[in-house]
């Protein structure tokens, strides 16, 4: 008959007295090695517990997921269908050095922000101080997470590096940063250009110049390539086949998968909604597309190139 009274000691507990008792074991040895040249290091349990500790302590640390995608190809769903998988704290749209509050004419009202607070500073901030405040705020959230249980995503918000001003800027990209001090699993999410372009100009999202299609192309050329030793998902595989294509997508990051996340998103609110939001995961037809814009795909140089890095039709 199996004995039934509960083991009296935590797994804490036993670590500490191995712990302890390894002490005690290098102090003896250390003392008969310093009393005398001729007494041999026994190959015994002590090394063997020794080598057992070691490895334990050489344990791999989780790792910080990232999430990568333009502005309007559906990285909201994505990211909050992510949210929905058991013990992720999901952090949305992400960019330490995204410029997109510096054209406000007045300061902000910013008490708990302290990137904002030393942009609008008296002497202002410059991208170093601004990284290294980042990192350590970062580790002190994927600390908690840890000791928590759950696991960290940031999701990126790429349009403020890709998507913003006259030029691309030349500077770490999230991913970059993050890479600089913790593991990180990552993953690209895309959609047709045509379908992210048209939602962009419809929520008036246009920050870039020249405002064409040619040039958003391009930017989007330049993400792919920043990123390219990533995997890629299509959210219109996404949307053909949710549970699977959520599988493959926590597969990647290392994520505990939950076929319930369907019935779970919609709980989740997100900044970078594009205005068709619902909690049905499904196909929606295309924007109407005008006339001009017809015109302007057949003198597109970028869309080509574009096109077979995405291998859409």
């Amino acid at each position: 008959m199996l004995n039934k009274t509960p083991f009296p000691h935590s797994v804490e507990n036993i670590t500490a007295e191995i712990d302890a008792a390894l002490d005690l074991l290098k102090g003896v040895f250390l003392a008969r090695e310093s009393m005398s040249s001729k007494i041999k290091t026994p190959a015994s349990l002590l090394e063997q517990c020794l080598d057992i500790c070691a490895q334990q302590r050489s344990t791999q640390p989780d790792s910080i997921r990232t999430v990568h995608h333009f502005a309007c190809t559906g990285g909201t769903l994505i990211s909050k269908c992510i949210a929905a998988m058991p013990n992720t704290q999901l952090l949305s749209e992400v960019d330490p050095l995204s410029t997109s509050l510096n054209s406000l004419a007045q300061p902000q009202f910013a008490p708990t922000d302290m990137v904002k607070l030393l942009r609008q500073s008296t002497r202002g901030v410059d991208d170093k101080l601004i990284i290294k405040l980042f990192l350590s705020n970062l580790e002190i959230i994927y600390s908690e997470a840890v000791n928590t249980g759950q696991r960290l995503v940031l999701r990126d918000h790429a349009h403020s590096y890709f998507c913003k001003g006259d030029v691309i800027p030349i500077r770490p990209s999230l991913r970059d940063m993050v890479k600089s001090k913790f593991q990180v699993r990552s993953v690209v999410t895309v959609r047709h250009p045509i379908d992210s372009y048209l939602s962009l100009k419809s929520n008036e999202w246009i920050h870039f110049n020249p405002a064409t299609f040619d040039e958003y192309c391009k930017r989007y050329i330049a993400f792919l390539r920043a990123y390219e030793d990533l995997p890629i998902i299509c959210f219109e595989n996404f949307i053909a086949a949710p549970l699977q294509i959520m599988q493959e997508i926590c597969a990647i990051l290392d994520l505990p998968f939950n076929e319930q996340f369907m019935d779970l998103f919609g709980v989740y609110k997100l900044t970078g909604d594009s205005g068709r939001s619902g909690d049905v995961i499904g196909s929606r037809p295309r924007r109407e597309m005008r006339a001009d814009m017809k015109e302007e795909l057949f003198h597109t140089k970028n869309y080509e190139i574009l096109n077979n890095l995405l291998q859409y039709d």
